[in-house]
């Protein structure tokens, strides 16, 4: 699926799980309200959910928090590193989502 269409398509699901229930509308302004900038800046934030993301094996999270770091400026190498924590701390199970996030580091030419 392009990176397009996994973007229409969890702003999609979002949708329809906060129309059927205030607990999704509550938890994703709970979300954007962590992620803005605050005392550690966004661009920072951005960064820990992609290793966090890496970490929790997440592919859609990963491309989520990849566009993130994006908007925010972040550094290719500021991204790799962020990608080798999520390794570090979950040892070597993890390196899928680092070869995922690799991949759409190739799709968005980061690399």
């Amino acid at each position: 699926m392009s990176i397009s269409k996994q973007n229409q398509s969890r702003k999609e699901l979002n949708q329809l799980m906060a129309k059927h229930d205030d607990f999704f509308a509550t938890f994703g302004a709970l979300d954007d309200s962590i992620y803005a900038d605050g005392s550690i800046p966004k661009k920072y934030k951005e960064l820990i959910g992609l290793s966090i993301s890496v970490l929790s094996h997440c592919n859609e999270c990963i491309l989520y928090h990849l566009q993130g770091c994006l908007e925010q400026n972040a550094s290719k190498e500021e991204i790799i590193e962020a990608i080798k924590m999520g390794v570090i701390g979950g040892g070597s199970i993890t390196y899928p989502a680092a070869r995922y996030a690799f991949k759409m580091m190739e799709e968005l030419a980061i690399i």
